[in-house]
């Protein structure tokens, strides 16, 4: 019994990762704010077992520029504290601050030392509100702006080389 379940463990553990899906979910902007500062976005997504997700990198779909997202960086109570009453977003990314990262941070949060994106549960079809929350000089998080946006559709995984992480997405291919 002992060596099966060592088997089973062994074969999850490598299937794992070949079993995780990239996804790349696009968005319009649904109200001013998002269209003043972003136009339209992209998101690569990672779909893992179960159902979870992780937002890798967001795509200026309209324009050039990209930025990397690392999970996490804020405690709850900074969240909470940081997010309007009654939100219910609680992904928390950190915008990396390499290539157009550092110029998104400055346009989501101007001023901030540190800006972060804060979601709900990335899935297709459902429309998404993303939290900007920067922390200052002060080291306290705050919001700095929400930004909704609708479904559009998810591309079909483009060719690697396309997406270098610098310039516009090529064409979607849906």
């Amino acid at each position: 019994m002992r060596l099966i379940v060592t088997l089973a463990a062994a074969a999850s553990a490598l299937a794992g990762p070949a079993l995780a899906e990239e996804h790349f979910y696009a968005y319009d902007p649904a109200g001013n704010s998002a269209r003043l500062l972003t136009r339209g976005i992209t998101l690569q997504v990672e779909r893992g077992w179960f159902g979870a997700t992780r937002v890798e990198r967001l795509y200026s779909t309209a324009g050039e520029g990209s930025a990397a997202l690392d999970r996490g960086g804020l405690t709850d109570g900074e969240l909470r504290a940081a997010l309007p009453a009654g939100a219910s977003e609680s992904n928390v990314y950190r915008i990396e601050t390499d290539g157009a990262g550092a110029a998104l941070g400055r346009v989501l949060c101007p001023g901030a030392q540190e800006v972060f994106l804060v979601f709900g549960r990335v899935r297709p079809l459902r429309d998404i509100t993303m939290h900007a929350v920067g922390r200052g000089a002060s080291g306290a998080p705050l919001l700095c702006t929400t930004l909704e946006y609708r479904y559009r559709g998810e591309w079909t995984q483009p060719d690697p080389r396309d997406v270098s992480g610098e310039g516009p997405l090529p064409p979607p291919r849906y």
